[in-house]
């Protein structure tokens, strides 16, 4: 029996070892910096691509190998703002209705509004309807109610009015007078993101291949990256049609599906959806992370497939803040197994100014699974051996123990 529980301890301290050698990689480069102070460190993409959003597997350490607090500065939020559209508003005396019509030149696909109002204690009810030549009318919303129009600390209220995607030349919202008050509608439009907010960094060492199926009406593009290299943002540039709008959606090849009995081929499970039209210049955003190899799949529905003459892949820089000495010298590194460190910074607000320096990154050193060792089969070799040690273990101390056995008899 003590052979038996010596056995089981050796062999999981065997596993332990393998796993964590074969596991780990591990990257590093030296950071030198001119004056003392807080300084900003933009992660280099070569990190990324290992530890890709997971800060936690980051560390900064001096010449001694002690550990640099540092915080992660936020990068600036995606600007929104609010964008009228024009349209005609009429009264009819004869329903009590106020009538907004909406002229959708492009028949853009379409399923909501911001209605900006001045502020009033009253609601509103209010219906929608679509048309294409503005005598045939449908009804896209019937008993829409407008409530809670106002705002403290301004003097007007934006309201959203949501309905069913649609794609109608006209739509007109009608607001009914007939048992409360009129309302002051001082514009209509459309809350739009400001895309050149994020300062982006272009991915390196991503290629990208397209391939149009006429049968399923959709063209798929593959995306290959360096491994775990975020992509937050792309942008497509097309010469034609110089107008469109496609819905397309992502997928993986580890999510690969035979359910999906409506097309010919086999199918994947969709990661997320996006809307590709030509009035957004061209950049979407992805809101997962995806490995080294992806799709995106666009689907055309009869028109032709967008002349696609290059795409660009952005992600955003994280940047570490850390107080530094001009007279050290500084190491960046990474690990696949560290967790995030706990520093007194993090709880801290700094007042930092907006022009802190930028450290300059030297040369990065790729120490992949073990540190001890840059060989790409490194971590093949120990789990060999590793296996081989285990079986040995089983097959001396197995030995042992039916021997004892034998003598208990």
């Amino acid at each position: 029996m003590k052979s038996f529980k010596h056995l089981l301890l050796l062999l999981f301290f065997v596993i332990a070892t393998c796993s964590y050698t074969v596991r780990a990689q591990q990257l590093q480069a030296q950071v030198s910096v001119n004056v003392n102070g807080y300084h900003s460190i933009v992660v280099p993409q070569e990190f990324r691509a290992r530890v890709a959003n997971n800060m936690g597997m980051l560390r900064l350490k001096d010449a001694k190998g002690n550990e640099v607090p540092f915080i992660l500065q936020a990068t600036a939020p995606q600007s929104s703002y609010f964008s009228p559209i024009p349209y005609e508003q009429d009264k009819n005396k004869v329903d009590s209705t106020e009538l907004f019509l909406i002229d959708n030149k492009v028949k853009k696909k379409n399923s909501g509004y911001i209605i900006q109002v001045a502020n009033t204690d009253n609601s509103k009810k209010y219906r929608v309807e679509g048309s294409d030549d503005k005598e045939n009318w449908f009804g896209i919303i019937n008993n829409g109610i407008l409530t809670d129009l106002k705002d403290d600390s301004q003097t007007f209220t934006n309201k959203s009015i949501q309905f069913p995607l649609v794609d109608y030349r006209y739509i007109r919202i009608i607001l009914d007078d007939k048992n409360s008050p009129p309302i002051k509608v001082l514009h209509i439009g459309e809350i739009k993101s400001d895309e050149t907010a994020p300062q982006l960094e272009r991915v390196k060492h991503v290629a990208y291949q397209q391939m149009n199926n006429l049968d399923r009406k959709t063209t798929t593009i593959a995306i290959t990256k360096e491994m775990w290299s975020p992509i937050d943002y792309f942008q497509i540039y097309t010469s034609t049609p110089k107008q469109y709008y496609r819905t397309a959606h992502t997928y993986t090849e580890q999510q690969r599906s035979n359910t999906d009995k409506r097309h010919s081929g086999s199918r994947y499970s969709n990661s997320e959806y996006l809307e590709l039209h030509s009035n957004v210049n061209g950049i979407y955003m992805l809101q997962k992370a995806y490995p080294s190899s992806f799709f995106l799949e666009i689907e055309n529905e009869d028109s032709p497939a967008l002349q696609i003459d290059s795409i660009v892949f952005y992600q955003t820089p994280i940047r570490l803040i850390a107080d530094m000495d001009k007279q050290q010298e500084y190491s960046l590194q990474a690990d696949t197994n560290w967790t995030s460190p706990n520093y007194d910074l993090a709880k801290i607000t700094l007042n930092l100014p907006s022009d802190i320096p930028t450290v300059t990154i030297g040369t990065i050193q790729n120490l992949e699974t073990n540190s001890t060792s840059g060989n790409k089969n490194y971590g093949n070799y120990i789990l060999i051996a590793c296996s081989i040690l285990g079986v040995c273990l089983v097959f001396y101390f197995g030995r042992g123990l039916i021997k004892d056995v034998n003598k208990d008899k």
